[in-house]
């Protein structure tokens, strides 16, 4: 699955993670910060969510951890 602003107030409070872990320092955090979401990897590193699934940069996960 594919991580949006669409999906990711759902998920605010929640860690993401993948059953193969590439390119990414799992698992993440879904974090919000002044009303935007956020996921925050692993070593800490806060990056901004796309607005739609088909967007640059979106980051994939195949199950949250509550």
């Amino acid at each position: 699955m594919k991580l949006y602003q669409g999906n990711a107030k759902e998920l605010v409070g929640k860690k993401i993670d993948r059953y193969k872990r590439r390119f990414g320092y799992y698992p993440m955090e879904v974090i919000e910060i002044n009303g935007v979401p956020y996921v925050k990897d692993a070593v800490g590193v806060c990056m901004p969510i796309p607005e739609k699934e088909t967007d640059f940069n979106c980051t994939d996960f195949d199950f949250v951890i509550e």
